[in-house]
Order: C-alpha cells, then structure tokens, then sequence
C-alpha cells in the first residue's frame, strides 16, 4: 500500500504553520511515494484575504514547492496544487490556475444565502446547504477539480440527517462519480472527535458515517484520504489510520494516487 498525501497546507493560509519543504521533508522521513501541497488558493473575490494572494502564490509558494522538489525529487514525488472555494463568476479562473498547478481540490467552505457569504462552519439552514450543493455540483461539472473535498462538511452545522440532507448528498455523490471527482475522507474532521448522530450511531461531524454510507452503493465512486494537515507533524498521525478503518468498516475501497490506480 503506498503512502501519499495531497492535502496539505502552509503557513500562508494564515490557519497553518510551515512551507512546502516541511511537509515534504516529514513525508520522506515516513516514507511517502507521493506528496500534494494544496494550500488554499488565491481567489478575486471580497473575502479572498482570508487566503494567500496571488504576489504570495507566485512569488513565495510556488517557488516554495519548486525548491522542495530540487531537493528530495530523487525520494519522493511531489505535486503541486490548491484548495478553493467554487464559484461560477470565477469560471474563467480556474483552467488559468490549472496552468501553474498540477491539480485543483474543490473545497468548498462557503454558501449563499442571498447575495450574502456564509462561512460553513459557522451558519447553516435547508437554504445555504442546498446553495452549497448547487455550487459544488456545479464545480464538479467543470473539469477543473480533481478531488472534492471534506464533502460532507455541510453536516458540520447542519447536523442532523434529514431528507434534505440524503438528497444534497446524493446528487454530490452522483456527480462526482460522473465526472471522475475523487471524493475525499477528511483527517482534519477525524482530529475533531467522534460524536453521536441523532440515532446514536458513533460517527465524525465529518466524515458523517450516512454519508459515507451512501457513497458505498456507489461501486465506481473514487474515494481518497486526505490529511488536511495544517502542520508538518500531522503528516501519518493517528487519523489516517482511523480514516482507513473508516472506510473500510463501510466497504469502501481507496485510491491510493491522485493520478494511478487503487489499492
């Protein structure tokens, strides 16, 4: 089974610690075949300071990830990418990154409610999730995106299963399988604890075991684990273990490369 990652973070994320060369050398001390980094990316948007700027991208994390790559290109491979946010009047945006990166991961943090921004993690209702879910979808019809991110997160303030909730997730499920999207099992959901759903059933805000459980049906969905890491110590910790059982206490099988086969 090869080791690999391709959901890592950097310091200028302004959430996470350390460069590019941090979680490489990390993952080669443990072994990795394969390393992603994917901070959050810069976007045109009135609520991009939240992530790194495009002078940021262009002169500090690219060149970062260039200089991880002279240096330990004979261990390991690595990969550059980006986590962001989908939305259609940034269309135009998202082959031009493609240019300078090698993959994109949807992560999708925000909806809509109105003309008005809400931050998933603070505001959710049956409108902004099923906002989120246009959104998503619709970024997953683009070809621009190779993994879909934490794509359960909207559970994390709309937390219990309901209707509404099975159909939203079916219809991401659907498309992603579609449109070969890779839909990842998130670590960093893992890190935050086990809960209880409303049957008492022990699962994670995300990964949500009805989810994942619906994702099961699916034979040809692709499914990935993502470590989410913010620091380079998070790299192999305890949650992607957890994560694997996860999946497979729910008989799903892993891709194991971004760009390759499966276990």
């Amino acid at each position: 089974m090869n080791k690999v990652n391709y959901h890592n973070h950097t310091y200028l994320c302004k959430h996470a610690e350390g460069m590019p060369i941090d979680y490489v050398k990390r993952a080669v001390e443990l072994k990795y075949s394969e390393i992603g980094i994917s901070d959050h990316g810069p976007l045109p948007a009135a609520w991009a300071h939240l992530r790194m700027n495009r002078d940021e991208f262009e002169n500090i994390y690219l060149p970062g990830i260039e200089s991880a790559r002279v240096k330990f290109e004979n261990k390991i491979k690595i990969f550059s990418g980006l986590e962001i946010e989908y939305h259609e009047d940034f269309d135009y945006y998202y082959p031009k990154l493609l240019k300078e990166v090698d993959y994109l991961i949807l992560g999708q943090h925000i909806s809509m409610l109105g003309n008005e921004v809400h931050d998933l993690y603070h505001f959710m209702n049956d409108e902004t999730v099923t906002n989120y879910k246009k959104l998503v979808v619709t970024g997953l019809k683009t070809n621009c995106f190779r993994i879909l991110a934490h794509p359960d997160v909207f559970m994390y303030r709309y937390t219990a299963w309901n209707d509404l909730a099975a159909q939203v997730s079916r219809e991401i499920i659907e498309t992603a399988t579609e449109n070969g999207v890779i839909l990842e099992i998130n670590c960093n959901g893992i890190r935050r604890g086990p809960i209880f759903n409303q049957d008492g059933e022990l699962t994670y805000i995300y990964p949500r075991i009805e989810f994942w459980r619906l994702v099961s049906e699916y034979p040809n969905a692709k499914v990935i684990i993502g470590e989410d890491n913010h620091s380079p110590r998070l790299t192999g910790d305890e949650s992607v273990g957890l994560a694997a059982d996860f999946a497979k206490s729910l008989g799903i099988k892993l891709t194991d490369r971004l760009f390759g086969e499966k276990r």
